[in-house]
Parts: C-alpha cells; sequence; structure tokens
C-alpha cells in the first residue's frame, strides 16, 4: 500500500488527541529534559570563555600596608619594574583605589559615607609575562613578603572558584536530563504503546488485507516525532528566555563581575538550540519506531 500524506496526517492528528494526558505529559518531560541539557551546554561554553579570557589576562594584586611609607611603594615598584617575570604593572593610588570602591560599592552608599580615601590601601595590579598558573603564583608569592606588603590577591583563585561551582551545577544538569530524558523515553514508549493498543483492531485488520508494517509504522513513528519536536520547541523556547535573562541580570553592567565575563555568542546559542532540537526529534522517533516494532514483532 502505498503511503499518502492525507492519511499520515489524519492518523498523526487522531494518535495525538485521542490520549491527550499522556501526550501532553511526555512533550512536558522531552521538553524539561531537553531545556536542562540546553542550559547545561550554555554554562559551559559560558564558563570556558570566562576562564579563556581570564587566562589571557592574568594578573595579581599586591596591596599595600595603609602606613606603608612612599619609600616602601617606590621599592616594591622598582623590583616589579626590573623583574623579569613581570609584563605590566599598574599603581592605585589612596584615590584611585576609593574611586574603585565607589563604582564597587555603588548600591551600599551607607558603606561609603564612613569611608575615606586614606582607608583604602594602594595596590600594584601585576601581569606576568607566562600565564602559567604555577609560574604566576610563584612569582606572586616572592613580593608577599616584601617591606610594607599587606597581602598578595590571585584573581585566579576566584575564577577557579566559580569554575568548580560551574562544574558542579553542570553536572547536575547533566544528570538531571540523563534521568528525565530516561523518564521521556519511557512515556514516549507507553503512550505510543496506547495509541497501539487503542487501534489494535484497526491494525490487525491492516494486517488481514496486506498492508505492510511499515505502512501500519509511520503513523506512530510521525506520532513520537511531533511530540519530540513540541519538546524540543519548548526547549528552544526556554534555551532563549535563560540567555536573555542571563545578559540582562548580569552582562554589560556599570560594575563590572565575575558572572559578566561568563557569556555565550549567539552562534553558540543557535548551535545549542539546533542540537536539542535534533536530538529531542530523532530520540522522540527512534521510541516510536522501537515502541511499534515491540507490538508488530508477532
Amino acid at each position: 500500500m502505498a503511503l499518502r500524506v492525507d492519511y499520515l496526517a489524519r492518523e498523526t492528528g487522531q494518535n495525538l488527541v485521542r490520549n491527550p494526558l499522556p501526550t501532553i505529559a511526555a512533550i512536558t518531560t522531552v521538553g524539561v529534559a531537553l531545556t536542562m541539557l540546553a542550559v547545561s551546554l550554555l554554562a559551559r561554553s559560558g564558563i570556558d570563555n570566562a576562564f579563556q579570557q581570564w587566562n589571557n589576562d592574568v594578573s595579581f594584586i599586591v596591596y599595600m600596608n595603609a602606613d606603608a611609607s612612599s619609600s616602601q611603594i617606590d621599592s616594591l615598584r622598582k623590583q616589579l619594574d626590573e623583574s623579569p617575570q613581570i609584563a605590566q604593572i599598574t599603581y592605585l593610588n589612596h584615590s584611585q583605589s576609593f574611586a574603585q570602591a565607589k563604582r564597587l560599592f555603588s548600591d551600599e552608599p551607607e558603606l561609603l559615607q564612613v569611608l575615606e580615601p586614606r582607608d583604602l590601601p594602594t595596590s600594584f595590579r601585576v601581569k606576568p609575562k607566562n600565564p602559567d598558573a604555577k609560574i604566576v603564583e610563584d612569582v606572586a608569592r616572592s613580593f608577599a613578603a616584601k617591606p610594607g606588603v599587606y597581602k598578595v590577591d590571585f584573581e585566579r583563585d576566584a575564577v577557579r572558584a566559580v569554575q568548580r561551582i560551574g562544574g558542579k551545577l553542570q553536572g547536575f544538569l547533566l544528570v538531571g536530563s540523563i534521568v528525565l530524558a530516561i523518564a521521556s523515553i519511557l512515556l514516549i514508549f507507553n503512550t505510543i504503546q496506547t495509541a497501539i493498543f487503542g487501534r489494535r483492531r484497526e491494525i490487525e485488520v491492516m494486517r488481514l488485507v496486506g498492508a505492510s508494517n511499515w505502512y501500519i509504522r509511520v503513523p506512530f513513528v510521525l506520532e513520537g516525532l511531533a511530540q519530540g519536536l513540541a519538546g524540543s520547541l519548548f526547549a528552544c523556547g526556554s534555551a532563549w528566555l535563560f540567555t536573555h535573562v542571563w545578559r540582562a541580570s548580569f552582562t554589560g553592567r556599570s560594575v563590572a563581575t565575575l558572572f559578566d565575563q561568563i557569556t555565550w555568542t549567539d552562534g553558540k546559542l543557535w548551535g545549542t538550540v539546533a542540537v536539542v532540537s535534533i536530538v529531542g526529534s530523532a530520540v522522540s522517533a527512534i521510541v516510536a519506531l522501537i515502541s511499534t516494532t515491540w507490538y508488530l514483532r508477532v
């Protein structure tokens, strides 16, 4: 028997409408699973991007004591200038440190009211020539015990902390995606089996008049594909919304934060959308094919 488009459309639509609750449950579960997968992929891309940006501009900060003398500051500046490991240094005096504090704590005016420029330590922002973590750490520690130095801060520590948190979050999302993907597979399998069972008499008649297994299978496979496509559209919309909310919350703010660097391009977003759409549609269609084959195996 030749497959007709009107037959496929009618049978697929009837299968979806005949069992609305299992269909809605399957679509929702597929959508949530694919959303978690999309968020996981975007988060990984953003964290990798942030870490890569930091590696290109690795630095540490040498904070001076509040009562450090001019000679101690000048001596440290000279040592930093003469070090073959240092590519660039930037000195922030009390006024410059206070101006930076005003930007960082612009939303806490009460704190700024009690601060004076002299309360903030002067500091050196140092960029080593070699961005290797071990070398940067060794160079930074070599200046930690110099006269007048209060402490040395590594920006890498903050980035690595976010990377660890991001890694755990990504792992959680991936595990959740896998669990929900299994639930989606079982739901779609059960939904197709229910639809087949509801039409078992019709299917038996079709087999008696010579309909091939593929003729019987295709509407059910299209039903699974439709469920996967609907779930994929849900996930694509969620991924776009997540990107919009993230950028509005963290990207391009007047006060730079570490989260400001955790971002991804529109190309990465649409690539992720394409991946989840293909995965959702393909897996759903394959599960539907397996379900019908399971029923028609005898």
